[in-house]
């Protein structure tokens, strides 16, 4: 059996080849983000005849870069050079993964792929939108 918080394990160890500082689960990130970090939100799972299944969004946070214009206003714009290559990545590294939690089998792959904004936290995003589904033992 694989709950949800099994989920956030197995996805936290399978973000460790991007690099970059993953927020523990439960932890939400607050102030103007200083450096690159992953997100990992694991929604609640549906049981299914053969597969429990859920949503889990993973997101790959860049911090936005400064833009100084002549009237001397700073603004923020996105590194979208960056988000590109992370964009890539995970497309590629979340494209169909079947793996074995526990004596229990699961697969996942991308759902949905975007960009987005978060101006509170001064940052651009890769929102990966993963089916996560195991299979259901019980």
């Amino acid at each position: 059996m694989i709950v949800t918080t099994d989920i956030a394990d197995i996805l936290y160890r399978d973000c460790k080849c991007f690099g970059i500082k993953i927020v523990p689960f439960g932890k939400t990130l607050t102030g103007e983000l200083p450096d690159e970090r992953i997100t990992i939100y694991v929604k609640g799972q549906t049981p299914e005849k053969y597969w429990e299944k859920c949503f889990v969004e993973v997101n790959l946070c860049v911090p936005d870069l400064t833009d100084s214009t002549a009237c001397n206003v700073v603004d923020t714009v996105a590194n979208f050079i960056r988000l590109r290559e992370l964009e890539r990545k995970a497309k590629d590294d979340f494209r169909s993964v079947t793996g074995r939690y526990k004596n229990t089998t699961y697969h996942y792959e991308v759902h949905t792929i975007s960009i987005e904004a978060d101006t509170a936290l001064k940052c651009h995003f890769v929102n990966c939108r993963l089916l996560f589904n195991v299979l259901n033992t019980i």
